[in-house]
């Protein structure tokens, strides 16, 4: 009996001194260490970075503006006007199949509700297609890569002969 009583006590002593190191571990890590911090500090950032408005958007769009209302490639690239993230200008460069040209726009688009989860804009400019041109546009921003648009210019043609075109595209934000 006196070796099971003499145990018990032994092995609580080897428990006790065994814990004693892990537990001065944990205790001594109670502060954030530097790369913890450095790490934190950098998913900071990249939040921002991913909340702040686009400055440039560039990409391509189809549109069925030409004869007979084919669809038409082109490029497209959206500035923002200094820090307002409202309103931005849109330059267009469409090659118009049918007509063998290009066409060309300079527009301002203008985002009334930039907050809203599917933005809807407007805007309006002027340009070349077979002569001086103006249009007028209202879109929506399906995602922040995706846009569609319905489109009136003042050229022959057009869905129901008046003039109205579709347009869609992507982009790539910068």
């Amino acid at each position: 009996m006196r070796v099971s009583s003499a145990l018990v006590p032994l092995l609580l002593l080897v428990l006790v001194f065994s814990a004693s190191p892990v537990l001065a571990r944990e205790s001594g890590q109670a502060g954030v260490e530097p790369h913890r911090m450095d790490l934190f500090v950098a998913s900071q950032r990249l939040l921002a970075e991913e909340q702040r408005p686009p400055k440039m958007k560039v990409g391509m769009v189809l549109t069925t503006l030409g004869a007979d209302s084919e669809v038409s490639m082109g490029v497209r690239v959206e500035t923002s006007l200094g820090q307002l993230e409202q309103v931005s200008v849109v330059t267009e460069t469409i090659y118009l199949k049918a007509e063998n040209t290009l066409a060309g726009f300079l527009s301002i688009k203008f985002v009334p509700l930039p907050h809203m989860a599917v933005p809807v804009y407007i805007g309006a400019g002027a340009g070349y297609a077979d002569g001086f041109r103006y249009q007028a546009f209202v879109g929506v921003d399906l995602t922040k890569n995706f846009f569609a648009e319905a489109r009136y210019v003042n050229v022959p043609g057009g869905i129901g002969d008046r003039g109205l075109y579709l347009a869609a595209g992507f982009q790539f934000v910068f």
